[in-house]
């Protein structure tokens, strides 16, 4: 039982010393695909990991002198529990490489409401309320229409610049 754990903790350890120097040396970004959002426990990483894990735990549970029936469990649960902390760190790690800033042309055709009154005809600056990019947000607006109230329910029809756009009361994507 002892080659066996042995055979797996030098396997998983092989593979993931391969997989840093590979990231060192920027030869190798992984063996792995996109991990999309879900949680992907078959990736090289996380089945080296596991194996590593499994083989450690089950040399170190042999060692202490505990039953090979029963260190098998064991070691099965903490591979597992390593394969799940990686796919849940590699996860993580992919979330914080995706572009969350914001950029005003993700407002157009948004519906928003007036916080601050607009004067008509482009005459002046007054304020919108609207949610975009999955956040609540308060942008400069005008209007080539005619002046629109406080609690005026608009749409965003283009951007004038970075932090202000021209509303409309008409939906412009109908």
């Amino acid at each position: 039982m002892t080659t066996f754990y042995l055979t797996f903790l030098a396997l998983g350890a092989l593979v993931l010393v391969f997989q840093l120097l590979g990231g060192i040396l920027g030869s190798a970004d992984d063996f792995d695909l996109d991990p999309g959002d879900g949680l992907d426990l078959f990736t090289t990483r996380a089945l080296s990991t596991a194996a590593a894990a499994f083989g450690a735990t089950g040399l170190g549970l042999m060692q202490w002198g505990i039953n090979s029936w029963i260190a098998l469990p064991i070691a099965l649960a903490v591979g597992f529990t390593g394969a799940v902390a990686i796919a849940l760190t590699m996860r993580s790690l992919h979330r914080l490489q995706q572009d969350k800033s914001f950029k005003i042309s993700m407002t157009l055709g948004a519906p928003a409401k007036v916080s601050l009154s607009i004067p008509g005809g482009r005459s002046g600056e007054g304020k919108v309320h609207l949610n975009a990019h999955n956040r609540f947000m308060e942008l400069n607006a005008v209007t080539a229409e005619d002046d629109l109230p406080t609690g005026t329910d608009v749409f965003v029809v283009d951007s004038v610049s970075a932090d202000t756009v021209l509303v409309s009361r008409t939906n412009p994507t109908t």
